[in-house]
């Protein structure tokens, strides 16, 4: 493994440990609800329900894979799924595809799209509809301006199909996410989440964000939800691949002609925390672009001036100038500094899987190309469900050192061309001023 692996390898890590060191918890509002399903902490009022007991040899079966349109579950009363199954299906998604669920219940349809980097909840949740696990089953948890709640074959809260599932907690809280219900952190430290039991948010509950398993969002159908009460009926769940990802992606602004900052950076007037998972896709390319563009990174420190090569990583490049220019970049903190290894921002964060809220496949150089001093890339992405490497939708390093034979694929931006003696004198103390764009 050569130098650049191994220090990129070690950069993670340190930014992780670095961030939960530095980066005090944010306390839970005390009267907020939260979504648990079945065995949450008893309060002085409520005894916690007991746990079914296991058999010491489990003979019961996993959950099939889906086959055609028979939907077998559907035929037992809802009561007999309850705990029939040892385990979850095994990955029969296809990866790195969208799915939509059609929820259809007696007050109308609710469609949702599926996060394909939440791969074993959306496995889990799509062989279930699949399946007809869902079909008849009630929604049975109504909070007003929090949540609905469905997905428990008891109809009480108490009930699932028998396991529970690996967290996935990478999404926000948005009104509309649709999550995993679970067990509270006292009987659940690692955060498990329902085999079955999800919700869905009526207004946007920051206060759960980093703690339940997002694995999808409303996309139309949220008048449906809003009308949800406790006993009205999931009919059935059906699925479909999608085309293309129909929420929100960036809409490029005008690239300004002088170098400074414009009236028009929307995100510049969001606070840089609540940047993070903006968008669940980049930008799409135009037909053409400039033949260059030269970005002018503006610190407290000084100036750093960057010349962005289109031809080298295009779609990097050109999601590093539309982020640019509406303002992503304005006063983010600077995440990792080593004046002998390279800095990184443009992360909300400060932390490695803290990004606008997507990520890039790599646009390398042919393997075995140098890394120069002041080579501007992306930030490789580590994705842990596919074991591949991908480039963050934000994040960005200034190298600080040469590096021989490069193997990392990295999706380069360009290369500073003035005020590299000011990227070492920069500190995690510092932010960025700004990022402007000119075509050149």
């Amino acid at each position: 493994m050569n130098k650049f692996v191994c220090l990129t390898l070690i950069i993670l890590s340190l930014v992780v440990a670095m961030s939960a060191a530095c980066v005090p918890p944010t306390p839970l509002p005390a009267l907020e609800p939260t979504p648990t399903a079945a065995a949450a902490a008893p309060t002085p009022a409520e005894k916690a329900p007991a746990a079914a007991a296991t058999p010491t040899a489990d003979t019961r079966p996993t959950v099939p894979a889906p086959a055609g349109d028979a939907r077998p579950l559907a035929q037992l009363p809802p009561a007999e799924r309850n705990e029939r199954f040892s385990g979850p299906a095994a990955t029969w998604i296809k990866p790195n595809t969208i799915y939509q669920a059609t929820i259809t219940t007696n007050k109308g349809q609710i469609v949702v799209e599926l996060f394909p980097d939440a791969p074993q909840g959306v496995n889990n949740f799509v062989t279930l509809a699949l399946n007809g696990y869902y079909d008849g089953l009630t929604f049975h948890r109504v909070e007003p301006n929090f949540v609905v709640q469905g997905g428990d074959p008891t109809g009480n809260g108490t009930g699932g199909p028998g396991y529970t599932i690996p967290a996935e907690i990478k999404h926000k809280h948005p009104r509309g996410a649709v999550a995993w219900a679970r067990i509270g952190d006292q009987f659940n430290p690692e955060r498990r989440s329902s085999g079955s039991q999800f919700y869905i948010t009526l207004r946007e509950t920051a206060f759960l964000d980093g703690q339940y398993s997002v694995f999808g969002q409303v996309i139309s159908g949220m008048e449906v939800v809003d009308q949800l009460a406790v006993g009205d009926q999931i009919q059935r769940i059906d699925i479909k691949e999608a085309q293309a990802s129909q929420l929100p992606t960036p809409t490029p602004t005008p690239l300004p002609k002088m170098p400074q900052a414009e009236p028009g950076r929307p995100l510049a007037q969001i606070p840089p925390t609540q940047r993070e998972g903006l968008y669940n896709t980049p930008p799409t390319m135009p037909a053409q672009l400039p033949a260059g563009y030269e970005a002018t990174i503006k610190t407290p420190k000084g100036d750093i001036v960057v010349a962005l090569d289109p031809k080298s990583a295009p779609k990097a490049v050109y999601n590093f100038v539309t982020l640019a220019n509406l303002g992503f970049y304005d006063g983010m903190p600077v995440a990792f500094i080593q004046p002998d290894l390279y800095m990184v921002t443009g992360s909300p964060a400060s932390r490695p899987d803290s990004d606008v809220g997507y990520q890039l496949d790599p646009e390398p150089l042919p393997q075995g190309s140098p890394v120069v001093t002041g080579t501007v890339a992306l930030y490789p992405y580590f994705d842990d469900a596919s074991g591949a490497v991908r480039a963050s939708g934000s994040q960005f390093l200034i190298s600080l050192v040469a590096v021989e034979d490069n193997e990392t694929p990295l999706s380069i931006l360009g290369q500073v061309i003035r005020g590299l003696e000011i990227v070492p004198q920069l500190t995690i103390s510092d932010t960025l001023t700004s990022v402007t764009i000119v075509e050149k």
